[in-house]
C-alpha cells in the first residue's frame, strides 16, 4: 500500500523557479537555491496543495503595474496545473474520482501590500475570485494598508480599508466560498479581525478564517507571527482550519511542532471533534530551514504517523483538509 499524500495549506511553489525565470529576477532571490531539497518528491507525496503568489517587497516595488506582475504569478501556476486547479464543484469531484497520480493546486495570494492601496482597488477582488482564486491572504509586511503585520514595530490594527476588504469578500455570491488567512497579522489584527466575524456569525459560512501556516505562541515563541492561544480558540469556535509549519522559525524542534498541535488538539472545534480543522502548512521554499527529520513531504508524512494516532495523524495530512477544500469550492 503506498503512503497516504499530504494537503498543504501553503507552498510557495514558484519560488524554485527564481534562478531561471524571468517571472523573477535572480539577484532578488538569492539563497533560494539551498532551499530546492525542500520540494523533492512534492509533487508526488502531494494530492493537494494552496499553491501562494508570492513576491518580496523589493521585487513588488520593481514593478511599475503590480497587479500585472501579480497576473503573471497566476498564469505560471496555471501554466504548470493545467486542468488540475481546484475552482469549482467540477473540479472537487474530478480530483476526489481519479486515481492520486498527480498534485493538484488552489490558488492562494500571499500579502496584497502593493496591491490593495485605496478603495478602489477592492473592485479587483471579484475578479481574483473568478480567475479561480479561493485564498485570500492580506498581509505579508508593513508595508500594506490593509492590517497590522507580525513585523516588529507594526502595532496597528484592521484598517478601515481592511475592513473593506472583508466586507467585499464576504459578498461574494457567485458559488464556492473564498478563505480568508490570517497568516501574517499581528495579534492584534488577528483579535479585530474575529470580532468583525463574531458579529455577525453567518460572516464565517460566506469567508472560511483560515490560519494556514506558522506556530502557537508558546513559551520559546511570543512573536508577533505566532498565534496567540485565546485567538486559536476563537478561530476553532468559528470553524477555523489551522495550519502548522513543521520547521524553523515556526518551530525549533520536534517537541514544540508536535506540543502544539496537542494544544489544538485540545481545543473544542465548533460543531465538530477536536481532530477537526488542524492541518499542515509546510511553508516550503519558503522557509530558510527545516528540522531534521521534516525536510520534505515524504518525511512529514511520516513523522505524522510515527508521533500521533492513526486516525489522528490521517485527519491532520489530510482529512481535515479535505474538507477544507470542499468548501473552498462547492
Amino acid at each position: 500500500m503506498s503512503a497516504p499524500r499530504l494537503i498543504d495549506l501553503h507552498c510557495d511553489w514558484l519560488l524554485q523557479y527564481a534562478g531561471e525565470t524571468t517571472v523573477f529576477d535572480p539577484e532578488i532571490y538569492d539563497g533560494v537555491e539551498r532551499r530546492l531539497g525542500q520540494s523533492l518528491g512534492y509533487l508526488q507525496g502531494t494530492a493537494a496543495a494552496v499553491f501562494s503568489c508570492y513576491r518580496r517587497a523589493e521585487d513588488w516595488q520593481r514593478h511599475a503595474d503590480p497587479w500585472h506582475a501579480l497576473y503573471e504569478l497566476i498564469t505560471r501556476i496555471e501554466a504548470e496545473f493545467p486542468g488540475r486547479l481546484l475552482i469549482g464543484p467540477e473540479d472537487f469531484h474530478r480530483w476526489k474520482s481519479e486515481p492520486e497520480v498527480l498534485c493538484w493546486g488552489i490558488l492562494g495570494i500571499e500579502g496584497f501590500d502593493y496591491l490593495i492601496r485605496e478603495d478602489v482597488d477592492l473592485s479587483r477582488l471579484p475578479s481574483l475570485y473568478e480567475r479561480g482564486v479561493r485564498v485570500f491572504q492580506p498581509v505579508y509586511t508593513s508595508e500594506n494598508r490593509l492590517a497590522g503585520s507580525s513585523e516588529i514595530g507594526d502595532e496597528r490594527g484592521l484598517s478601515d480599508l481592511g475592513r473593506g476588504f472583508l466586507e467585499v469578500l464576504a459578498g461574494i455570491d457567485s458559488g464556492p466560498r473564498p478563505a480568508l488567512d490570517l497568516a501574517h497579522m499581528n495579534p492584534t489584527s488577528v483579535s479585530e479581525v474575529l470580532d468583525w466575524y463574531e458579529a455577525d456569525p453567518k460572516r464565517a459560512e460566506r469567508l472560511i478564517p483560515i490560519y494556514s501556516h506558522g506556530s502557537l505562541s508558546h513559551e520559546h515563541d511570543q512573536s508577533p507571527r505566532a498565534l496567540r492561544i485565546e485567538s486559536l480558540k476563537r478561530l476553532r469556535a468559528l470553524g477555523g482550519v489551522v495550519g502548522f509549519s513543521v520547521g524553523p522559525p515556526f518551530h525549533q524542534s520536534e517537541e514544540t511542532l508536535k506540543a502544539a498541535i496537542e494544544t489544538a488538539l485540545s481545543l473544542p472545534l465548533h460543531g465538530g471533534s477536536a481532530q477537526e480543522g488542524i492541518a499542515i502548512g509546510t511553508d516550503f521554499l519558503g522557509v530558510d530551514a527545516t528540522l531534521p527529520g521534516l525536510g520534505n513531504v515524504e518525511e512529514v508524512v511520516a513523522w505524522l504517523g510515527r508521533n500521533f494516532a492513526p486516525e489522528v495523524a490521517e485527519a491532520i495530512l489530510r482529512g481535515n483538509a479535505i474538507s477544507l477544500v470542499r468548501r473552498l469550492t462547492q
